[in-house]
């Protein structure tokens, strides 16, 4: 038997929030594949003088409900079925948050440790260049996820802005603030986590000075320990790729962060190094994780296995992360009663942050630190009560099978209304490799090959005339 890929963790979710809504056979079809792939590869010349390629994605999945919108990641582990999974992801996600996106999602196949400050500048210039005809503001929005922020955004934007010839700050999302980045934006996806959290606590009629284990101590799990230890709960538990660590009586968080980052909010030591924690090894620390109040997992895809399912004992699970459970820890989970703040509801903050900072972009406005969490707040609550009621309203056993059927129900609702079912869909774009020089003014044409419905064409994209070229075989 092959091993299940990401991309068929959605297409699970979604077969069954199509039984629950009985939902019409051409949309379930368009829903199981990308409206656009874009695969293609970078070669980028080193600082030593060598070249060395990496693979690329552009995932641009459904786009009844408006312009895709989505992270775009720095890791050895992006593929294909990963990037469509989260593209798809980014769909319900966006609609969840009722905000008017499709889901995009992008990424690119490498270690970012290594590379030098040119060598990552060249990697995102390619990369920009591969996609660069099928982005903008009105059509497909990148934006961070893991390994990327505010320094590749700034690239990406500065090489798009240059081959458009126009300025455009809503083309790109989680912009340092001086290039139309947005107040809030940092810690956006952890303050949707705790504002879902006290959803949650109030739903489940909980008290205060709850305990905390966090799977994962980047950005968004190192907010959420800041945010929910202000407001008088404990960190017990947080770990990186080095392992567990585990104090009883929690953290003191401001020095556990001082520790692990430096001035600039750079990741620099792993948790493991910290010496304030008890004496105990990973394995164990591990354990008693699984005994805190809330458990959140922010860190990679599938943390959470089948083993980890039946041991935790924790009150609730709020995914921070992009799918942390596999699809067998999920069932066991719901089997057990545990419930589980879903990744595409948990994880929106950013991506409702990411919508206030296009809209910014697009009027060339600056909104307060106040309105950007106003905008935030109101709507992570509102969603809730969304699931709530769509959870008691189709009998279903979780919140993860409410998000998912609420957010089919309204993009099918969405792609009904525009109709068109008989127009091809489901473009696939091999792009040939673009060579970035050290001279970043030596600029090739772009030259890809699209199939669509079977049908197979080829085109050259010229940068200087700002034009696509269809060329015979």
């Amino acid at each position: 038997m092959s091993k299940r890929t990401p991309f068929d963790k959605y297409l699970a979710q979604l077969e069954h929030a199509a039984t629950v809504l009985n939902l019409d056979p051409r949309i379930l079809e368009r829903l199981k594949i990308p409206a656009l792939l874009i695969r293609g590869k970078v070669k980028v010349e080193m600082d030593d003088g060598t070249f060395k390629e990496f693979n690329v994605f552009r995932c641009q999945h459904n786009h009844a409900r408006g312009p895709t919108q989505g992270g775009t990641r720095f890791d050895p582990a992006v593929c294909e079925s990963e990037v469509k999974f989260l593209a798809a992801m980014m769909t319900m996600k966006n609609t969840i948050d009722q905000i008017l996106n499709g889901g995009g999602k992008g990424g690119i196949c490498v270690d970012k440790i290594p590379l030098s400050l040119g060598e990552g500048e060249r990697l995102c210039r390619g990369y920009t260049r591969t996609i660069h005809p099928w982005i903008g503001p009105r059509r497909d929005g990148p934006a961070p996820d893991v390994n990327t922020g505010g320094q590749e955004m700034a690239w990406f934007l500065d090489e798009q802005e240059r081959l458009a010839g126009e300025h455009c700050f809503g083309a790109f999302t989680g912009k340092p603030l001086v290039l139309g980045g947005s107040l809030g934006r940092g810690d956006a996806t952890a303050l949707g986590a705790v504002y879902a959290t006290e959803a949650m606590i109030k739903q489940l009629g909980l008290k205060g000075g709850l305990s905390i284990s966090i799977q994962g101590f980047g950005n968004a799990g190192d907010f959420y320990a800041k945010l929910m230890t202000e407001r008088g709960h404990k960190v017990i538990s947080v770990s990186d790729r080095s392992g567990v660590i585990y104090k009883a009586d929690g953290f003191d968080y401001a020095d556990l962060h001082k520790f692990c980052y430096n001035e600039k909010g750079k990741k620099v030591r792993k948790v493991s190094d910290y010496p304030y924690k008890d004496d105990v090894t990973s394995e164990k620390a591990e354990l008693l994780s699984l005994e805190a109040d809330i458990f959140a997992p922010a860190a990679f895809e599938d943390k959470i296995d089948a083993a980890m399912a039946r041991a935790i004992r924790s009150k609730f699970i709020v995914e921070l992360a992009n799918g942390p459970c596999t699809e067998e820890a999920d069932a066991i989970l719901a089997e057990r009663g545990v419930e589980i703040i879903p990744d595409i509801y948990a994880s929106g903050g950013g991506v409702r942050v990411s919508a206030a900072e296009k809209i910014q972009g697009l009027e060339n406005q600056k909104w307060t630190a106040e309105r950007v969490a106003e905008w935030l707040r109101t709507r992570m609550f509102q969603a809730f009560d969304d699931l709530v009621k769509v959870r008691k309203e189709y009998h279903l056993k979780s919140f993860r099978e409410a998000a998912m059927v609420f957010a089919v129900r309204e993009v099918a609702e969405a792609m009904t209304w525009r109709g068109g079912f008989d127009y091809p869909y489901g473009e696939v774009v091999d792009v040939e490799p673009v060579v970035v020089y050290k001279d970043l003014a030596k600029r090739e044409r772009l030259q890809y090959v699209s199939e669509l419905n079977g049908k197979v064409k080829k085109f050259v994209y010229d940068f200087d005339a700002k034009k696509t070229i269809e060329v015979s075989e």
